[in-house]
């Protein structure tokens, strides 16, 4: 009997909050279904090596030892076409360590936290097999580019448990168009003309596991443990008198930095930094146009502030 090859082209990721952590949340195909681009899984399984000697040179075989499943994709940045309605997006944000606060028809907003973290169960369907995540966290990274769309990238860990054969769910999928980054009204420190061609936030998770030997793959979960947010930008290089980029870097000048995505409610993403903390220029070439590359740490003002995240 002939075989039928797996397309890899024939993929479908769903993700839903769990309300206890390490339980199927059972994601539907109707409500979380995610625009995921390029997922990869990747099941990692620790070889446990044994040196013992044998009388040779030879070697004996290793044994499995610990499991855990990591998944990565990208997904366009959006909201949910209303206002005071969460993109689905927004549960992936929450399993990396992002509060979300709600005012009704207006605005859902992600900010840090620490303590009282979510996680999220990912469903992988790939081709008639699926690979059920449980006890997810994770890390991103959102990249806003003129000209191009909002992008985010994400890297969860899970626990491991073996793919099974399902056939593709029929997905009902979020239908806001993104928006383009244009007209952004980005902003440092309160200047408005500066010409930037990319702004590149990242969370800067660390994601822990928890090894467990009572645990049937050795990994309890995973916890996030730490976080180092980033922001990079590359402003065309200025006279000093225009603005001067190093005397900021010198002497420890916290900035407020802002921009949005998108002017029609429902579809709106507005980034705040409101202190950022810029290391030293870099020059680089961009068509032969000058630009400092610069990149900083996102501190807190108040505290679990360093990046907002609103969707209006």
């Amino acid at each position: 009997m002939a075989t039928t090859a797996m397309r890899k082209k024939n993929q479908l990721l769903l993700a839903k909050i769990e309300s206890v952590y390490d339980t199927d949340s059972a994601p539907s195909a109707s409500a979380d279904s995610m625009l995921a681009i390029d997922p990869k899984i990747k099941e990692i399984v620790d070889p446990v090596r044994r040196p013992a000697q044998v009388g040779s040179l030879s070697r004996l075989g290793s044994v499995a030892g610990s499991k855990y499943a990591e998944i990565t994709f990208s997904m366009e940045l959006k909201g949910s076409g209303v206002a005071g309605t969460a993109p689905r997006i927004g549960a992936l944000l929450r399993a990396c360590g992002m509060g979300n606060v709600v005012v009704s028809n207006t605005s859902n907003t992600y900010s840090p936290e620490s303590a009282g973290f979510e996680s999220v169960t990912i469903w992988l369907y790939i081709d008639g097999r699926v690979h059920k995540v449980t006890g997810c966290r994770g890390d991103w990274k959102i990249k806003c580019e003129a000209g191009q769309m909002a992008m985010a990238e994400f890297t969860f860990k899970g626990r491991y448990a073996d793919p099974t054969l399902l056939a593709l769910a029929t997905p009902t999928l979020e239908s806001t168009t993104p928006q383009v980054c244009k007209s952004c009204l980005f902003t440092y420190n309160s200047r408005t003309s500066l010409v930037v061609k990319t702004a590149e936030l990242e969370i800067g998770n660390t994601i822990a596991s928890r090894p467990s030997l009572n645990d049937a793959n050795a990994i309890a979960g995973f916890e996030v443990t730490d976080r180092d947010p980033m922001l990079t930008i590359d402003p065309e290089s200025i006279i000093e008198t225009s603005y001067d980029f190093r005397g900021d870097a010198l002497s420890g000048n916290l900035r407020q930095v802002s921009w949005q995505v998108g002017a029609t409610a429902g579809n709106i993403v507005t980034f705040t930094i409101p202190k950022w903390n810029p290391y030293w220029p870099e020059y680089e070439d961009r068509d032969e146009i000058l630009v400092e590359k610069i990149k900083g740490e996102c501190v807190q003002n108040s505290g679990n502030d360093e990046i907002s995240i609103a969707f209006t």
